[in-house]
């Protein structure tokens, strides 16, 4: 068991080389910036710099790319804190407190804390991996394609308190509506297309354009639709000691850090299932053994720690099927695997025996990496307050470039930038109605982890057992079958302690309910497959939708009163007048991209939203030089960003 650590320690000579080091402190760098940005995910931040490896030592190439991995999880929730939009899935949980905090002026405090518990849990991730690598590895081998489903099934249960207190089942409509959306495109057993209602979709829906859609799509109306009301620029609460507050704060949370680092190693060991769960399931679990679970969502630093803990925590076992088995424990594990590769090494158990200076070296500087992290993410914390600071409209602009930016990159396709603001368009209107984010992506997430190993479970039981004693026997199934009980037994009943919002949600359900159920069934009707399996998933996912949404019109046809019913449906507004400019001028910034270029359409796009969204609220003049100057200096920022710092040229096929 010690093993692994005793090569750890005999191999940081090779680390504290002036090159190695120098490589890692860039690559933790680069890999906080990476990670910040909307749409750069880990996966596709190491993926970038994979090329740059071609011409270094194994152990360099593997430390740059380790670093980068490391430093990327945590910095993506510096998007999440700041501007409600997570940097990647795995952050997803990190905005439902992270951002009300940032939003009452404690966006530095909810920073501190963030990187600090990434830390601890990094850290408790990494010993995870080097004393337990190879018992490790023979548990990763236990979960097969039904331990995996079930694991998938669990993260869908917890979906159902994930949105307001008392809207349980508009929870669970949100998540059925996400693991429909996972369904479109090809099945990924039979190979056969479902619900390509236009071209765009033939390839399905990519994670990263449902990611940024539902998240950056509504908050940019939401900061266009609040201008001019009691607050445009969010205030910041100094506090004279906070990091050693926040510090001593955070280490006093044993309990949330120790359930968000335990759920964040054993589920980074699993293949193929990555911090995204990791962190909504550590949330899920804190919040249910909180004293006070109607706490969290409203901005207090459990929630935050929680979540980083425990997705900083699934770096290091993510590797261990990886490094033994040859099995890549995540997307990111499997980008690894080409670096690897790439300089002949081959995963497997022969790895530290063939190979112990590379693999032992690399391991190291996961560990110190985590330490880095620590010290520039606190640094660059200190400076948070620049972005809470900037006005909602100009951020509203900044975010739709962002976005558009961060969405191409991932394929080089314009049409995901289309079903990027469809998608985000569509999630703000259910907002509306009641319905949330969160669980549309946990389902997305899930869902196509779910039908894969489902599909796969029932090739495999046709050939052998029966499906109830394939899926519904073994430790490990009964183990998981009984936690999903639990966790929706909880649901159902945190959900009953919750209030319904009677004023504002009930009468718009009279008309929504129906219009799902319809749609629902609309979309039945269009599901055209000769294999029976390719239809197993969608259909019980639109039946599911239907059920509820028949149900929520059902319940709120009974708990209205008869009296009274015209007067509750009257004066429903909704303020489409700024949201209309804005989505007139996203069009237009959309269209220009290919014609004007995309650094110049940026520019002009962050100058006129900037002034125009905003001009019937306006009181006086407005000081047109001033703000051509800001727009002019931000965008001028983000220019050196994308292009000197990052060393990222405008995405393919958009002009220059």
């Amino acid at each position: 068991m010690l093993e692994g650590l005793t090569g750890v320690v005999d191999n940081l000579g090779n680390l504290f080389t002036f090159y190695n080091f120098m490589l890692l402190v860039l690559g933790v760098c680069g890999g906080i910036i990476l990670g910040a940005l909307p749409g750069v995910s880990p996966t596709l931040s190491v993926a970038l710099l994979v090329p740059l490896t071609f011409y270094m030592e194994p152990s360099s190439g593997l430390i740059l790319l380790g670093a980068v991995y490391t430093a990327s999880v945590a910095g993506g929730a510096i998007s999440a804190i700041l501007i409600n939009v997570p940097g990647a899935p795995a952050n997803i949980a990190t905005l439902i407190d992270g951002y009300p905090m940032a939003k009452a002026g404690k966006a530095e405090t909810a920073l501190y804390t963030c990187f600090i518990s990434s830390f601890i849990g990094g850290v408790f991730g990494m010993f995870v991996m080097i004393l337990l690598t190879v018992p490790l590895a023979e548990v990763a081998l236990k979960f097969k394609s039904t331990e995996i489903f079930w694991v998938a099934v669990l993260g869908l249960t917890v979906v159902a308190g994930l949105g307001k207190p008392g809207t349980m089942i508009k929870s669970l409509m949100a998540g059925a509506f996400g693991v429909w959306l996972s369904t479109i495109g090809p099945n990924p057993v039979t190979g056969e297309f479902r619900f390509i209602f236009h071209d765009i979709l033939t390839g399905g829906v990519h994670i990263i354009p449902v990611l940024i859609g539902l998240f950056a799509v509504p908050q940019i109306l939401t900061l266009v639709e609040s201008y001019g009301k009691e607050r445009t620029v969010f205030q910041l609460k100094r506090e004279k000691g906070i990091l050693k507050k926040t510090f001593l704060g955070t280490l006093r949370m044993t309990r949330v850090l120790g359930i968000g680092s335990v759920i964040g190693s054993v589920i980074g060991l699993i293949p193929g299932v990555g911090g995204q769960v990791a962190g909504i399931v550590s949330y899920d679990q804190v919040r249910k053994f909180s004293k006070n679970p109607s706490r969290f969502g409203t901005g207090i630093p459990d929630g935050i720690a929680a979540a980083e803990s425990a997705n900083n925590a699934m770096v290091g076992p993510s590797l261990v099927p990886l490094l033994t088995l040859s099995i890549p424990g995540s997307p990111t594990a499997a980008v690894l695997l080409g670096g690897l590769l790439i300089h002949g090494i081959f995963p497997g158990p022969d790895l530290f025996r063939l190979y112990p200076d590379v693999v032992h070296t690399f391991i190291g500087s996961l560990l110190l990496a985590q330490f880095l992290m620590l010290v520039f993410g606190i640094l660059l914390s200190r400076y948070s307050n620049w972005v809470m600071r900037v006005p909602d409209l100009y951020m509203a602009a900044s975010i739709v470039v962002l976005a558009t930016f961060g969405t191409y990159c991932v394929n080089n396709n314009f049409n995901d930038v289309i079903v990027m603001f469809a998608i985000g368009t569509l999630m703000y209107v259910g907002s509306k109605a009641g319905f949330s984010a969160l669980p549309v992506v946990m389902g997305y997430i899930l869902g196509s982890i779910a039908e894969n190993n489902f599909l796969k479970g029932m090739l495999l039981a046709s050939a052998g057992k029966n499906m109830f004693s394939y899926f519904f026997t073994g430790w490990i199934n009964v183990t998981v079958i009984l936690l999903c009980i639990a966790s929706l037994v909880y649901g159902i009943y945190s959900s009953r302690k919750g209030k319904e919002d009677k004023k504002g949600v009930e009468r718009r359900d009279l008309i929504v309910a129906p219009l799902v159920f319809f749609l629902s069934l609309w979309i039945y009707k269009t599901l055209d497959v000769s294999d029976p399996m390719s239809a197993i998933f969608p259909t019980a996912m639109l039946v599911i939708l239907g059920g509820l949404a028949l149900l929520i019109f059902i319940l709120t046809v009974i708990g209205l009163r008869t009296e009274g019913m015209v007067k509750r449906m009257e004066g429903v507004k909704f303020p489409f007048s700024r949201i209309s400019v804005s989505a007139l001028l996203t069009i237009a910034y959309l269209y220009f991209l290919n014609i004007i270029g995309f650094y110049a359409t940026s520019f002009v796009f962050h100058i006129v939203f900037s002034n125009l969204s905003g001009a019937d609220l306006r009181n006086g003049k407005s000081r047109v030089f001033v703000k051509v100057l800001i727009s002019a200096v931000f965008v001028g920022v983000l220019y050196v960003l994308f292009k000197v710092i990052l060393k990222v040229q405008a995405p393919t096929g958009l002009v220059l």
